[in-house]
């Protein structure tokens, strides 16, 4: 039988039968993989905080058929503090669910593991930007997939001369002047939005979270990662983004009521 130890975040934490609990986990070791965590449901449970959605711990694994067993954890951060925050909940349940569907059984990226586990953290301070911080991780997850836009030189010829650049999420970043009147849907981009995202790129997430940026800027890189994530990575899910938004929009109605 193997056992194997590694750390682990619940992506997701499915009820099974009266007190059981079949976990996603994104592992250092293992990549995503699918667990039981026998009797978990149950209040004196020593898996009961450990099988909590976005909940990282060290696990001992047991290989059983094509499943592991949780067989112990220990808790290294339960980031419980997320569920009662609705903006921090909703990006949080919007990138565990990036990360879950985007990643195959067995395949590990210890850069996408660091990076989630620190994106988890930011979304539990209070002074921080947690919008700012999800399009951070969105650029940076794409970078870590192999889906990295290109945004110091034109995606078509190459050139780095960019004085009038527009972003083409089809042709897989900028273009420079020339290369633009060539091809269509192209979004219009500050200078300034290409040079935070080369600073994101070039950072990890945690320094990135310091940064202090307008709302312009946060607003234009939404538009872009919007959309290049819509065109290059399958099965994307931004409910919980949208359901954030009309909570909001209804909050704001109801105060102007």
């Amino acid at each position: 039988m193997i056992v194997l130890n590694t750390q682990g975040i619940v992506l997701k934490a499915i009820r099974y039968e009266e007190n059981d609990v079949i976990l996603t986990l994104f592992t250092r070791k293992l990549g995503k993989v699918s667990a039981l965590a026998k009797g978990a449901k149950r209040n004196k449970s020593a898996l009961l905080s450990s099988s909590q959605l976005f909940a990282y711990c060290n696990y001992t694994l047991r290989k059983q058929g094509s499943m592991y067993r949780v067989s112990q954890s220990d808790i290294i951060k339960s980031f419980y503090d997320i569920s009662y925050d609705i903006d921090a909940f909703s990006y949080a349940t919007y990138i565990t669910k990036l990360v879950e569907n985007s990643t195959l059984e067995n395949q590990t990226n210890n850069r996408l593991f660091v990076l989630l586990a620190q994106t988890l953290y930011l979304y539990t301070q209070a002074d921080v930007d947690k919008k700012f911080v999800t399009h951070a991780f969105e650029l940076k997850f794409l970078d870590y997939i192999g889906l990295r836009p290109i945004i110091n030189r034109c995606s078509v010829c190459g050139t780095r001369d960019l004085k009038s650049p527009v972003f083409n999420v089809y042709e897989g970043g900028v273009l420079c002047s020339s290369c633009s009147e060539n091809v269509q849907d192209n979004i219009v981009i500050d200078v300034t939005t290409l040079k935070l995202m080369e600073y994101i790129l070039s950072n990890d997430i945690l320094k990135c979270s310091k940064a202090k940026v307008s709302k312009y800027i946060i607003y234009e890189l939404e538009k872009i990662l919007k959309q290049y994530l819509a065109v290059h990575v399958d099965n994307i899910n931004q409910k919980s983004l949208y359901m954030l938004r009309d909570m909001k929009k209804s909050s704001k109605e109801d105060l102007n009521k």
